[in-house]
């Protein structure tokens, strides 16, 4: 009875131990999708799969037309690269993408500003990621 606890308990030990997390790594020797390959499923087929709480999903049509009732010009392809740049570019190379829905539209507006500044990215990727932040705002659950 007494090697049976006993054995239960390590193999709990060595359960708990291999359910820990593992902290996300900045190097892979594995291949990456080319850019044009969404690395998640489309909002358009995300509803079938449940949308995210967060707001961090990959912009489809219901989020271009949301942005393009304040820019006519925003494209598909330019909220796409904000979702890129914001969940595997410059913003994940220091932490974890933020929920969308966590800030303002002024707030994040100041944040995409400094962090900008802070990476380095072109005018145009910051417009991308804040173009990409607004339309998954205009489309946030009530």
């Amino acid at each position: 009875m007494k090697t049976t606890k006993i054995v239960l308990m390590v193999l709990a030990t060595i359960i708990i131990a291999g359910c820990s997390t593992v902290k996300k790594s900045t190097t892979s020797t594995a291949p990456t999708a080319p850019a044009s390959t969404p690395a998640v499923i489309p909002s358009s087929d995300a509803y079938l799969f449940g949308k995210s709480t967060d707001g961090i999903n990959m912009p489809g049509n219901e989020e271009l037309a949301a942005i393009q009732v304040q820019y006519k010009e925003v494209t598909l392809d330019k909220l796409r690269e904000g979702y890129m740049i914001y969940t595997q570019g410059a913003c994940t190379n220091c932490h974890q993408p933020e929920s969308i829905y966590k800030f303002g539209e002024l707030q994040w507006k100041d944040i995409i500003e400094d962090m900008a500044a802070r990476t380095q990215i072109s005018d145009a990727q910051k417009d991308a990621v804040y173009k990409y932040v607004l339309a998954m705002k205009a489309t946030q659950p009530k």
